[in-house]
């Protein structure tokens, strides 16, 4: 039998690579029961590394974009703009460092993370967006555009 640190070692291996949603990557994605996310095209930058993902929340269709504290402070983030296939913008999403203290309790966050959330419909949904991590210049210092799927109510 493992020992309990071997356990919790893999266990949170596990969660690690759940969060991440999709590589840098164009071929990187996520397979959940309820949506697969595909990263089609990532900037040069490092900040959208974990890049984004579509989630499900009691039906609720959520894209959901991890971010490390030290990035948002490092490349002054301000806000995370998102961008519709036809490339309009739909959603500012404001940033923060001082939100890490809020987020720390929070599902699905690791430590030294930032989970922003933004609720795009219910499902079935599914969606081409692109999304800039945009500075407190107004520049956009990375991105990432992905495409997801996210299924009518499936269980496992």
């Amino acid at each position: 039998m493992p020992s309990r640190r071997r356990l919790l070692a893999a266990i949170s291996s596990v969660a690690v690579a759940g969060m991440a949603g999709c590589s840098g990557s164009a071929s990187g994605g996520s397979d959940t029961v309820d949506c697969h996310t595909s990263a089609l095209v990532h900037g040069r930058g490092n900040v959208l590394d974990n890049g984004a993902r579509g989630t499900v929340e009691e039906g609720d269709v959520r894209l959901a974009v991890p971010l490390s504290v030290d990035n948002v402070r490092e490349y002054s983030i301000s806000v995370l703009k998102v961008y519709d296939a036809a490339g309009n913008l739909v959603h500012a999403i404001p940033v923060s460092a001082d939100d890490a203290e809020l987020m720390a309790n929070k599902a699905g966050v690791n430590e030294g993370q930032l989970l922003y959330e933004q609720s795009i419909g219910r499902r079935p949904f599914h969606g081409r967006y692109r999304v800039d991590a945009v500075n407190t210049s107004e520049e956009s210092v990375d991105f990432v555009t992905i495409e997801f799927n996210c299924f009518s109510d499936v269980s496992d």
